[in-house]
């Protein structure tokens, strides 16, 4: 008897074990997904907390949880935790578990898109520059070099996010592999084997895994394969029969299941150049949204929450297009925080929806941003010699990865061993080069527009100020950057006397503000590549942006922090967000470094840039 008892008891245990387990599955019969044992949608939000300040992670958090979103896409770049070989960087602003965590404080659930490939308009697309320096090795396949560094850097990983696991007590549903891999032509499906089985072994097979691509017959072909759930991606379209042309394609591949869009674009990235004003407006956003919803879809909207490509994160898609700092996006919340129209569109709608619990709260606020006034910069004689430091001399040129110098820009110093010049050709430059003779700048060359004409006799130094503008993101190629296999040519010879020289942005800070007095160009323009030296005094600390009229490319650097890349010429983006976090009360040191040049100014008449309340942008709208 007392044993039955004890059986009894053990059994009642067991089910009540058994009936507070978390799970999260696909019913391929009744085409849903299953929380719980219980049908289950999400109207998730991308969002990059690698593009948002740590002190803003909540505030973009709330706001997508406001808006009436139950749950976030996000994706994770291997090359912002991994930067340089075996050490990892999972503190403070790379704390993505922190993200997650914080995510499910706000009632949010995660689809998480770990790559290794993000793509993402993201330098080399998430993929490590240390990769690259292996020219043999095969990225995006089944070579086992590759697949050896990805095995290292997955067990790293996935180990972190493993307690994030819904099943685990987290907030991770589904966990995305490898991103749009059939729209790369490598279709090497025992890559995307790898992948499946390395995540099942380290988190189990119980874990819901999915894909995503572009909604044609081709892409979903290569980026499919057995066990993991395909989902596709698709933007604003003009009618419903279109909506559901996408989703008979996924279903072709999914077997059942239910219907997803994992990135309905609410809008685009911008390249610099780009400035015809071409997104889609809210009323084309709202339309699609209410169909997908209609066929009983779930889905994400890229963008719900733009970012910004801080330091020199931003990529370069595989026609030549790099993109902006900014990656607003158009997106319902905006780079700074902001929410307008379209944000309150989707509020509203999603308010309306029966059997929806995840209703909106109307509790979103915009973050307070200040303008500051203008500020004088000054100039600094012979910027260029200043900030070379770690020559390395060799018969040629290093690029940036034999440098290991992975971002930014090198200094080259070459002798020809003669005594004139009259022509200077480096069809190798990637990305841009700024070359400067006896202390003069005489021109740039670039990958597209590689010869410059000079007439120089005598003795004479030769500086090229290289520019790594952004690996390319798109479908990933092995993108060195710097001078390639000494392909450098001054009147069409060669030569086998070259110095490398490293720079960053800290050695600038270092120069320039904490190494004693400079001096100053006096009475002359600002030309080719040339620091600029101010400071921003304030007694109150808000977001702000800065913008810098006449002058023409470079990057800006404030207390330390790389702000990221300004290129007026070629426009939109004419401004720059500059979070609080990067302030202080009091001395604001601000760093400029300008390639080109800036005519409209020298130490005379002062050089100025202005901190303001609002962006700048010169769409060209039709």
């Amino acid at each position: 008897m007392h044993l039955r008892i004890y059986i009894f008891f053990l059994f009642k245990l067991f089910c009540g074990l058994a009936s507070n387990e978390r799970k999260f599955s696909i019913d391929y019969t009744r085409h849903e997904f299953m929380l719980d044992d219980k049908p289950f949608r999400y109207i998730s939000g991308e969002i990059h907390y690698f593009r948002i300040p740590l002190i803003y992670w909540r505030d973009r958090l709330k706001k997508i949880r406001s808006g009436g979103l139950n749950a976030i896409q996000v994706y994770i770049p291997w090359n912002y935790h991994e930067t340089k070989k075996w050490q990892y960087n999972f503190t403070e602003k790379y704390d993505v578990v922190r993200f997650l965590q914080m995510a499910q404080e706000e009632g949010l659930f995660v689809l998480l898109r770990p790559g290794p490939y993000i793509c993402a308009e993201w330098e080399n697309g998430g993929l490590p520059w240390w990769l690259t320096k292996n020219v043999s090795i095969s990225l995006r396949s089944s070579d086992k070099n590759y697949l050896n560094e990805v095995k290292k850097w997955w067990n790293i990983l996935m180990n972190k996010i493993k307690p994030q696991l819904y099943k685990n007590g987290g907030n991770i549903l589904m966990i995305q592999i490898e991103n749009e891999y059939g729209s790369y032509d490598a279709c090497d499906k025992k890559y995307l084997e790898f992948l499946r089985d390395e995540t099942w072994e380290i988190l189990g097979n119980d874990v819901v895994l999915y894909t995503t691509d572009g909604a044609s017959d081709e892409m979903l072909k290569c980026g499919s394969i057995e066990g993991v759930f395909p989902t596709v991606d698709f933007g604003v379209v003009s009618n419903e029969s279109k909506v559901m042309d996408y989703f008979d394609l996924q279903k072709k591949y999914s077997k059942g299941g239910p219907l997803v869009n994992s990135e309905f674009y609410s809008g685009w990235f911008t390249g610099w150049g780009q400035r015809k004003w071409n997104f889609p407006d809210t009323k084309s956003i709202i339309n699609t949204m209410t169909w997908m919803w209609n066929f009983n879809a779930s889905f994400s909207i890229y963008m719900m929450a733009g970012g910004t490509s801080f330091e020199y994160w931003n990529g370069k898609v595989n026609d030549g297009t790099l993109v902006t700092t900014s990656y607003d996006y158009n997106a319902p919340i905006h780079e700074d925080g902001d929410i307008g129209n379209t944000y309150n569109s989707i509020q509203d709608w999603i308010s309306q929806l029966d059997n929806w619990k995840w209703k909106p709260r109307f509790e979103a606020k915009n973050i307070t941003r200040m303008s500051y006034g203008k500020i004088r910069v000054d100039p600094i004689k012979y910027s260029v010699n200043l900030m070379a430091e770690n020559c390395v001399p060799r018969w040629a040129p290093l690029t940036f990865e034999e440098f290991n110098s992975p971002y930014g820009f090198l200094i080259y110093r070459v002798n020809t061993d003669s005594k004139y010049l009259r022509n200077i050709s480096i069809p190798g430059i990637k990305d841009a080069g700024y070359i400067i003779i006896n202390n003069d700048y005489v021109g740039k060359i670039n990958s597209t527009s590689s010869a410059l004409k000079v007439n120089y006799t005598g003795d004479f130094t030769i500086q090229i100020v290289t520019e790594n503008m952004g690996r390319q993101n798109y479908e990933t190629i092995h993108d060195i950057k710097g001078i390639i296999n000494n392909r450098a040519y001054f009147d069409n010879k060669t030569s086998n006397h070259w110095q490398s020289c490293y720079m960053t942005t800290e050695i600038i800070d270092n120069h320039f503000f904490r190494k004693g007095k400079m001096r100053f160009i006096k009475n002359d323009k600002v030309t080719g590549p040339t620091i600029l030296l101010g400071t921003l005094d304030i007694s109150d600390v808000h977001d702000t942006y800065i913008s810098l009229p006449g002058f023409t490319k470079g990057v800006v650097v404030i207390n330390g922090y790389n702000i990221g890349r300004y290129w007026n010429v070629m426009g939109p983006q004419q401004s720059l967000y500059v979070p609080a976090s990067f302030l202080k009360k009091g001395s604001n040191r601000i760093i400029i470094f300008e390639l080109e040049g800036n005519v409209s100014c020298n130490s005379s008449n002062g050089c100025f840039v202005h901190f303001i309340k609002d962006s700048i942008w010169n769409w060209e709208k039709e």
